[in-house]
């Protein structure tokens, strides 16, 4: 009866059935270590260190990886600031534009990743250069729907998204890259203020006519 009681009070849980997540994520994201000054090649080195079999556990010469810290993720300052449509990081199609000064090919860094049986994370809603300026409904369609879809065609397995730009509508975000057909990992990075399913409050999760902050 009390098992009943906590869990009639406990509401509805929202999450996208892709098969990911049932445990909580472990690796090394860039932030921390690089900040805005990570480039492609930083972050194949520290795959590469993830990787390596050097320490001994229980006998046995063992990587991070193979204990169980296998995620690796970009964070900020991967994008061309200023390169897009109102002086974005988005072309008029929608598309994320990468900096190719520090990132060469983002395909290439995912499948280094995956050649060493790890999962790759992206970054979205950027803080650097952080984009709030657009009010065309038609156009934020576009510009989440083409980040989505570019998350899945380099191969990521994750997806950051922060809390400094207007695209903060979780809910969304999830259903476009649940349609994606690639299993991906979202990390609510709101500091509290968003969940999937809110629709009232700060940055609704209907509504996107405007921008959300």
């Amino acid at each position: 009866m009390k098992a009943m009681l906590l869990m009639a009070l406990a509401g509805p849980v929202f999450g996208i059935d892709n098969g990911i997540g049932l445990t909580p994520p472990m690796g090394w994201r860039s932030w921390n270590c690089y900040g805005g000054d990570v480039t492609q090649k930083l972050m194949e080195g520290v795959m590469d260190k993830v990787a390596e079999k050097k320490r001994t556990v229980n006998g046995k010469v063992m990587s991070i990886a193979d204990l169980g810290y296998v995620n690796v993720g970009l964070d900020d300052n991967w994008q061309a600031c200023g390169k897009g449509v109102n002086n974005s990081f988005h072309d008029a199609l929608g598309n994320p534009i990468i900096n190719t000064a520090t990132f060469p090919s983002m395909k290439n860094m995912t499948d280094h990743g995956h050649n060493l049986g790890l999962k790759v994370g992206w970054y979205m809603n950027n803080c650097i250069c952080k984009e709030t300026q657009f009010t065309d409904p038609s156009y934020i369609a576009k510009h989440m729907q083409q980040s989505a879809k570019a998350v899945a065609e380099f191969g990521f397995d994750g997806v950051k998204l922060d809390g400094c730009g207007e695209f903060r509508n979780l809910t969304l975000w999830g259903a476009l890259l649940n349609q994606t057909g690639r299993p991906i990992m979202i990390e609510n990075c709101h500091w509290g203020q968003t969940v999937p399913g809110q629709s009232t409050g700060d940055a609704p999760c209907t509504g996107t006519t405007s921008p959300s902050n």
